[in-house]
């Protein structure tokens, strides 16, 4: 019974990584963001684990490398996004109000 699961756990995470892939090449989602590493770290811990059941060993340790490499993508990703400052605020002090005087006249 466990070889069944863990067999099913195989083909369930290359199907994520399939779908994650293919959502990447149509432009349904950034090759950048969380979606497409977070999908692909799931899938390949999936794919790891069925292949240290099964004893598959190179697909197991290319699977482990995939994850640290998509678990410090995200990490470093996270990192940078809560320091970042959005582009769209402006501190209050720095804004001016831009006309010419003819127009402020006419406006009167």
């Amino acid at each position: 019974m466990l070889e069944v699961i863990m067999l099913t756990l195989g083909f369930a995470g290359g199907f994520v990584y399939f779908a994650a892939y293919f959502s990447l090449t149509r432009g349904w989602i950034s090759g950048t963001g969380y979606v497409f590493h977070g999908s692909s770290v799931v899938s390949c811990i999936m794919v790891a684990s069925s292949s240290i059941y099964s004893e598959a060993w190179p697909s197991a340790v290319i699977n482990v490398v995939f994850i640290v490499v998509g678990a410090v993508f995200m990490a470093k990703k996270a990192i940078t996004d809560a320091t970042a400052i959005p582009p769209t605020v402006v501190d209050a002090s720095e804004l001016t109000f831009q006309s010419d005087t003819e127009t402020v006249t006419a406006a009167a």
